[in-house]
């Protein structure tokens, strides 16, 4: 399976609140630095997290979407230094959401707080 392919499966899963420890740690062993363009495709294919939600009280969805782009954060900042300088490439994206992870992963005041939300993921803990 190509990252990309778990990166959507991934997406789907964190929408649904239902997301495989073992999915998010195969696509943490399966990339590096030079995934940056995939990492950051994923967030720009996204649509506007209303475009996913079942009803208009769907908070769940939202909070999964929200999710996503803060694994795709993590990812990137537990990759290193050549991967978050990687991300400034985007900076003149007009995708909505692409600036927040260039935020999140080029300040390092973000970084604790994101990479705590997927300790067991990134640390390879069960």
């Amino acid at each position: 399976m190509s990252t990309e392919d778990r990166l959507n499966m991934a997406f789907t899963q964190f929408l649904s609140n239902a997301v495989s420890t073992e999915l998010l740690r195969s696509i943490k062993d399966s990339i590096g630095p030079e995934d940056v363009d995939t990492l950051m495709q994923a967030v720009r294919s996204l649509s506007d997290p209303g475009e996913y939600c079942e009803h208009d009280l769907d908070s769940e969805t939202v909070s999964g979407f929200f999710l996503f782009i803060d694994f795709i954060s993590a990812l990137i900042i537990d990759l290193g230094d050549q991967a978050i300088q990687a991300t400034l490439a985007y900076q003149d994206t007009r995708h909505p959401f692409a600036p927040w992870v260039i935020k999140f992963v080029n300040d390092e005041r973000f970084h604790a707080e994101i990479l705590a939300k997927f300790d067991g993921v990134l640390n390879d803990s069960v």
